[in-house]
């Protein structure tokens, strides 16, 4: 914990001058060390004090007679006088209460010598002197810090160590700029404000830094991915400071995180922006068809340009006609050279599939995600090989599906030997753990054999190899 000022007084200036005082820098938004505010019943007086004392940015030293005649007090101005021998700027902040020059020099004349702020002049000058100090306008971080605040979000004092976490994370990176810019970011990254030299724009960037960084932490907390249901989704997305207002501005990489919100119905507060992009992206792909786009016409199932924007077109009711393959390609792991997106190994999506932990999918939507899945046949990839992930390094069947896909000519030779059956078995087994899948192992494996998950792998495989011959 950090304070941006720890509040020295004596208990008998308190009803009159020093608790207003403290509550009115709170609602300043100044983070004190007041006892009233800091201690607990059982903390230890001068352990508590001494934390405070080496934790404020600052010190506020409530002079008056009162506080002259105190111990404590004069304790607590030692401990301050000894940090500001050591200090490269003035951190104690003097107020004069009920108490003039002469006083003060008889006591100390090097307080005395000190510009003093005084409480007889109104506790709003008082404030306003010391946020004065604490606040200088036009500091990067205090403007960061302000706008953190307006969205709900609490940040450290800016002494903490965690801005510089968060000035290094908003540094730009090689990928700004382009369609990629939210790679650099990661995972629930969007494009943060341009990177300028004035305090205000840097203010800015710094905040939507620290919020995109709890963004992304939060939802590789939660395991927000495509496999969240719609309404925990968009929960996470209303809890977040400043996400809701960010993906109503990028509605492409929302769709890209959580594609499952394009699904009409399932988008709830998105709904209208997703149905505008959707509107707007039929008549761009009708230009496109006029064109007669080669590139395309590719995607399609059909022969000619798809209807929508690949992103949209589960919320199509013909999936705009593109291949299965692409749509279930782009669920998974977004756009090629896109933000990073795909959260599991490919299989545990192919296996999530075959679970009713899937059911919240519409049925048409998901029989048409299912088959470009099997279609896409990736499924096998990393996870059925030989690799040394703890959870397969005992089991000697690891690779034998790989193996026998890549030497099977038709689905008619590929032989299920126990091997292999072990092999799947073992990979369902550790899907079925991390995605808590209610299915026994047995059933999963009924499930993948029963859909010809294998027998699409070589036929798929198959048409690749006579496309490069």
């Amino acid at each position: 914990m950090q304070f941006d000022a720890f509040i020295s007084h004596a208990w008998e200036d308190k009803d009159d001058f020093v608790r207003e005082l403290a509550e009115r820098l709170q609602k300043q938004r100044i983070e004190v060390w007041y006892d009233e505010f800091s201690l607990k019943v059982g903390d230890s007086l001068r352990r508590s004090i001494d934390f405070g004392l080496t934790k404020s940015r600052f010190g506020i030293v409530v002079l008056s007679k009162n506080f002259f005649e105190k111990h404590w007090t004069n304790w607590e101005l030692d401990g301050l006088v000894q940090r500001q021998n050591n200090s490269d700027y003035n951190l104690i902040i003097p107020i004069w209460h009920k108490i003039d020059k002469k006083e003060i020099l008889e006591y100390s004349p090097s307080l005395a010598d000190k510009i003093a702020i005084k409480s007889e002049r109104g506790i709003d000058n008082v404030i306003k002197q010391i946020d004065s100090i604490i606040n200088p306008k036009g500091s990067t971080l205090i403007i960061a810090r302000d706008r953190l605040i307006e969205f709900e979000f609490y940040p450290p004092v800016i002494t903490d160590d965690w801005w510089l976490d968060i000035i290094a994370y908003s540094g730009s990176n090689p990928h700004e700029g382009t369609f990629q810019e939210s790679t650099g970011w990661g995972r629930w990254g969007f494009p943060l404000p341009e990177k300028n030299d004035t305090p205000k724009d840097r203010g800015e960037r710094l905040a939507w830094s620290a919020m995109q960084k709890t963004w992304q932490d939060n939802a590789d907390k939660l395991n927000i991915s495509q496999l969240t249901e719609p309404k925990e989704v968009r929960d996470f997305v209303y809890s977040q400071p400043g996400l809701y207002e960010t993906c109503l501005e990028f509605p492409h990489f929302l769709a890209t995180y959580a594609p499952q919100l394009t699904i009409p119905t399932l988008g709830g507060q998105f709904e209208e922006s997703f149905e505008k992009w959707y509107q707007n992206s039929l008549i761009e792909n009708s230009k496109r068809k006029e064109q007669k786009d080669i590139g395309a016409i590719g995607l399609s199932t059909n022969k000619q340009v798809p209807l929508c924007d690949e992103p949209i077109a589960l919320r199509d009711k013909n999936f705009g006609y593109y291949q299965a393959s692409n749509i279930a390609c782009f669920f998974v792991q977004g756009r090629l050279m896109g933000p990073p997106v795909r959260f599991y190994d490919y299989c545990d999506y192919a296996f999530w599939f075959l679970s009713s932990i899937s059911d919240w999918v519409p049925k048409k939507t998901h029989k048409y995600l299912l088959t470009g899945i099997k279609q896409w046949a990736v499924w096998h990839w990393d996870v059925f090989k030989n690799n040394n992930q703890s959870d397969f390094q005992n089991n000697a069947s690891s690779g034998a599906l790989a193996n026998a896909l890549y030497k099977a000519r038709t689905p008619t030779t590929f032989k299920l030997t126990k091997k292999i059956e072990t092999d799947i078995k073992t990979r369902i087994a550790h899907t079925k753990n991390v995605l808590n899948l209610p299915e026994s192992i047995d059933q999963l494996f009924g499930k993948f054999i029963a859909e010809k998950f294998i027998d699409e792998w070589i036929i798929t495989n198959n048409r690749r190899s006579s496309r490069r011959k």
